[in-house]
């Protein structure tokens, strides 16, 4: 990734817009957990030459993304992807196409692949071009046409560069760019996300009292990695720490979710069915199994929020009456007299059985 790791960074008008910003930092964490999902590992890189840039790990190449929204039109074409908008010093910015070509030319063996995402689709002639290249079929043999229509609009962006050069990287452009809708609307993408992400966590190995926290926290450090400004050159190892968004992050998952707890309720049951009455305990359990299932509703934030808060109280307690750790009744009598004194709003569902319930959750 030399070339990639040493190219000065080029201007991109726009990225201040805070619904376009929002919208790619949804899509980043949404392709993430998809790769999560697939269990790949990858490096992310945020507004790095283009919106994203990713590299496999062990990989030498990376693969670079374009987010683009449009609420102006149903579809993009030919027309709009080459369109190309005049400077302010009379010279004309790059097309979304121009640009990706950009890609191929400037760091010729280290790009794989180019990909143009949108809320919107595409028309029939850019989705025909891609019907063939998604089948690994050459599009100069089977749309000719189609093949010199593309070639002569980027010509019309890079007519200096040398005929040979200029024809090598078309070849890698045109049989290894990808233009799509993206599965996010602009209407709902945070829920998409939301939702994708908890379909993640929906599996019987993997369990969270922070699952929204969680998700929020991957967001914000999307948002910081791209709003982060370098320099070029720069070494891989500093690229990483500065602009680069791991598989890694996942691993916050395994540290904050007890992913062996399949047994929880029973562990739980056993556990308080030597100092609680049948009925007592076995509402304790039903309280926590729709506690978890109000967790993974993204729309009730302020469930959250009084989960977390609750969850800070309890440790707060347990470290200020260390000497009395083994003490339930008085720990309890200190975590639910703190709790009602907090001055947090707190959702309505919150009272003291299932303020102790969740106590037994962190505590067994």
């Amino acid at each position: 990734m030399q070339t990639i790791l040493n190219s000065s960074l080029r201007e991109k008008a726009g990225s201040d817009s805070y619904n376009r910003f929002e919208y790619q930092a949804h899509w980043i964490v949404y392709h993430m957990i998809q790769e999560y999902k697939n269990g790949n590992d990858y490096i992310i890189f945020c507004e790095f030459h283009d919106d994203m840039a990713k590299s496999k790990q062990g990989e030498s190449c990376a693969e670079f993304f374009q987010i683009k929204t449009s609420a102006k039109y149903k579809e993009w074409s030919f027309s709009r992807l080459f369109n190309r908008t005049k400077k302010q010093d009379g010279s004309y910015k790059h097309s979304f196409l121009g640009f990706i070509f950009y890609n191929f030319l400037n760091f010729k063996n280290e790009c794989n692949k180019c990909h143009f995402v949108s809320n919107i689709g595409m028309d029939t002639e850019v989705s025909t071009w891609q019907s063939v290249i998604e089948d690994n079929k050459e599009l100069k043999e089977v749309n000719p046409d189609l093949y010199k229509k593309i070639r002569e609009l980027l010509l019309l962006e890079y007519a200096n560069i040398e005929p040979d050069i200029f024809n090598e990287c078309f070849e890698s452009f045109v049989q290894n760019t990808f233009l799509y809708q993206g599965d996010l609307s602009l209407d709902n993408y945070e829920k998409i996300v939301a939702g994708e992400f908890f379909q993640a966590l929906d599996n019987k190995d993997i369990y969270t009292s922070n699952s929204n926290k969680i998700l929020r926290d991957i967001i914000d450090e999307v948002r910081k990695k791209s709003k982060t400004l370098i320099k070029t050159p720069i070494s891989y190892t500093s690229l990483v720490r500065k602009k680069g968004v791991s598989s890694e992050v996942f691993s916050k998952l395994k540290k904050v979710m007890s992913s062996s707890d399949s047994n929880l309720y029973d562990r739980i049951e056993s556990e308080l069915s030597n100092s609680l009455p049948p009925i007592t305990y076995k509402l304790i359990i039903r309280l926590l199994k729709k506690h978890h299932q109000k967790l993974l509703d993204i729309n009730d934030l302020l469930y959250q929020e009084t989960t977390l808060n609750l969850d800070n109280i309890i440790d707060e307690v347990l470290i200020e009456n260390i000497t009395d750790i083994g003490n339930v009744q008085v720990l309890l009598e200190h975590i639910k007299k703190k709790f009602k004194a907090s001055k947090t709003i707190k959702h309505p569902d919150f009272n003291d059985l299932l303020v102790e319930a969740i106590f037994y959750e962190k505590t067994i």
